[in-house]
């Protein structure tokens, strides 16, 4: 499993400050997000602010599958995340389509 490479890859963005913690955080922020992270149990309304988001932003929306968001970031409570930092955004985006615990939001239910 590759988690520890997209935490490594997560570290890297809270070292250099490209990360927004929350959902109130992705909406408040008007432009440079390229990939939105979520907990598989996040709630309905937030999930459906990470779609408006998505569509906002014209970035990827991935779902992690196993409430596995807060271990990876180390930060248990966070459940939604915005990463702007286009290079890190697109390697994290390469590991997760190797790894089956990351789904891809295409719309609907997942």
């Amino acid at each position: 499993m590759e988690t520890s490479k997209i935490s490594s890859y997560l570290g890297f963005c809270i070292r250099s400050r490209k990360i927004l913690f929350g959902v109130d955080n992705v909406e408040k922020q008007r432009k440079n997000v390229f990939l939105l992270l979520a907990d598989e149990k996040i709630s309905e309304n937030s999930l459906k602010i990470l779609i408006k988001s998505k569509e906002k932003f014209a970035c990827p929306l991935i779902i992690i599958q196993a409430e596995k968001l807060g271990e990876l970031i180390y930060r248990p409570t966070v459940k939604a995340v915005g990463i702007t930092d286009k290079n890190l955004a697109s390697a994290i985006v390469s590991v997760a389509n190797s790894e089956s615990q990351f789904k891809f939001y295409s719309g609907g239910n997942n």
